[in-house]
């Protein structure tokens, strides 16, 4: 029988109060009913069941470099998506070999937050690192959590040059300007000249380029065509303020927003428009064996599949996309292989 009447309780000799009750047959009804197990959001607190306890764990901050093997699919930008991180942290901690070709395989370094990994080379000290990679004091580096272990072992100080290979995080710093892979898709003619190859005697279909699939500047398959002389893209009064080389895949060309850009080549215009991977406004031209690519525009003056000549006035010098002044991005490439080449190679700058 449950008692009807609370007992009084006794707290340092006093008498306080009495346990609030519930009728008796309320609580006969809920004794009697089965234990089921239960966890649901109240008002915003877990409710426990106590008969099957666990542990509830906070989300807490990753604090350490992991390595994640790529899959298929895996792109710099999914990965940077899933760690919550910015895609040049990714790129600025790995080799720059990444930012054109990932593969199925490959290990990549996940830093922790944004910022910049590296495994230390050569004879530069923490504080000139520091500099480097933008960040204002060398202590951000030599007191942050992530760097703890090495700065203990090797006793490190703004002024220590850290022995080769040290792994390091700057984090929030800064490295060079990360240009985006461009994809290339080649699709062969067709035999029989038609796209379904219904007549068997005539020639084959030319081959055909996409360029930046699903980009908003991106345009249908377009045939492989043109080819001829090579011009300058600028006509002068521009500086080269970057140069070629295996992570920055063309040529930077200062020069004031506006400044006519002129196709380098004749060809076709395979994209034309908006690319959100870093080049803002871009176009790109296919010249049979090569590509061109203008990229930063502030206007562009082409439509998809327009056949332009070398010279012809195509767009305009801007400051769109990862660009830190105004500038043109200029790149030349392979057609089938997507292989960069120093536009400088072939051109008189």
């Amino acid at each position: 029988m449950i008692p009807t009447t609370p007992p009084d309780i006794t707290i340092n000799a006093g008498v306080v109060g009495a346990f609030p009750v519930i009728d008796a047959s309320i609580a006969q009804e809920l004794l009697a009913q089965p234990v089921s197990s239960q966890l649901e959001a109240v008002g915003g607190q877990v409710g426990r069941n106590l008969l099957e306890p666990f542990t509830i764990i906070p989300s807490r901050p990753r604090n350490e470099v992991i390595q994640y093997v790529a899959v298929q699919g895996d792109t710099i930008d999914t990965m940077a998506i899933r760690f919550n991180l910015q895609p040049e942290t990714i790129a600025w901690s790995n080799p720059r070999k990444i930012v054109q070709v990932l593969r199925p395989g490959d290990v990549v370094i996940i830093p922790p937050v944004d910022g910049v990994y590296i495994k230390t080379f050569g004879s530069t000290t923490i504080a000139e690192l520091t500099e480097q990679y933008k960040l204002a004091d060398p202590y951000i580096v030599l007191d942050s959590s992530f760097n703890r272990v090495v700065v203990q072992e090797q006793s490190l100080t703004p002024q220590t040059t850290p022995r080769n290979g040290t792994p390091l995080f700057f984090p929030n710093g800064e490295a060079e300007e990360i240009v985006w892979q461009v994809a290339i898709e080649i699709i062969p003619g067709e035999t029989g000249g038609t796209t379904n190859g219904s007549n068997p005697s005539a020639p084959p279909a030319p081959p055909r380029v996409r360029f930046q699939q699903g980009q908003q500047g991106s345009c249908p398959p377009q045939e492989i065509v043109g080819g001829s002389f090579w011009s300058n893209p600028l006509d002068g009064g521009y500086v080269i303020t970057r140069g070629y080389s295996s992570w920055h895949t063309g040529i930077d060309l200062a020069a004031p927003v506006g400044t006519p850009v002129k196709a380098a080549n004749g060809g076709r215009v395979i994209f034309s428009g908006w690319d959100s991977f870093g080049y803002g406004y871009m176009i790109a031209i296919v010249h049979g064996p090569t590509i061109t690519l203008y990229a930063h525009l502030s206007e562009y003056y082409t439509n998809c599949g327009q056949d332009v000549v070398a010279g012809q006035v195509i767009g305009a010098v801007g400051n769109t996309g990862n660009s830190s002044g105004s500038h043109l991005h200029f790149e030349i490439r392979g057609t089938s292989s997507n292989q960069t080449q120093d536009p400088a190679g072939i051109l008189a700058f």
